[in-house]
């Protein structure tokens, strides 16, 4: 947890249980959801006794336009051109009492996730296979390859579940957003 010696904590509280705290991490990305918008993937970059504050990219009225040049032959060029939106980044004051839902991912990151998704998809892609180990060795084939197939998504689907669980806290109910010493 990113905090500084004598500053303020940010905590959420249990309305019925008042020693039951839960320090929020400012390192941490959360989903917020207020009475007018939700915010996802946003970090809490400052707060005070009463409001929090996030960064957010707004689209300007400008656009930029790139250009990209290549060589396809060696008489001919190519040029690509290309138009995009300009962003700035801003930041929004949100008011302690505005916030009814927080949400945050039980893993700060995903990227252990990424071998069990892969063998996922070869598990998918696999069904495609079905048919020529059909043609191959008829009814058992396609059986042995279901049972191959049941054997990736039984190793990919568990962690893939549980690496993409978030905990919810409800502010409207249950928690109070607050500062403590």
């Amino acid at each position: 947890m990113t905090n500084v010696v004598g500053q303020d904590k940010l905590i959420l509280e249990h309305r019925t249980k008042p020693t039951k705290k839960k320090h929020l991490d400012l390192d941490r990305d959360y989903y917020i959801k207020t009475s007018d918008t939700t915010y996802s993937s946003k970090k809490i970059v400052n707060f005070n006794d009463s409001t929090i504050s996030i960064t957010i990219s707004i689209k300007t009225d400008k656009d930029t336009t790139y250009s990209y040049s290549y060589n396809i032959s060696k008489s001919k060029d190519t040029t690509i051109t290309y138009i995009e939106p300009i962003y700035r980044e801003d930041t929004v004051l949100i008011a302690f009492s505005k916030v009814q839902m927080l949400k945050k991912d039980w893993f700060k990151s995903r990227r252990w996730l990424e071998p069990f998704a892969w063998i996922g998809v070869g598990a998918v892609l696999g069904v495609a296979m079905l048919p020529v180990a059909a043609i191959d060795k008829g009814n058992e084939g396609v059986k042995e390859w279901a049972l191959v197939e049941a054997i990736l998504i039984g190793i990919a689907a568990p962690p893939i579940f549980i690496g993409t669980r978030k905990t919810k806290y409800d502010l409207e109910n249950k928690w109070i957003l607050k500062t403590e010493n």
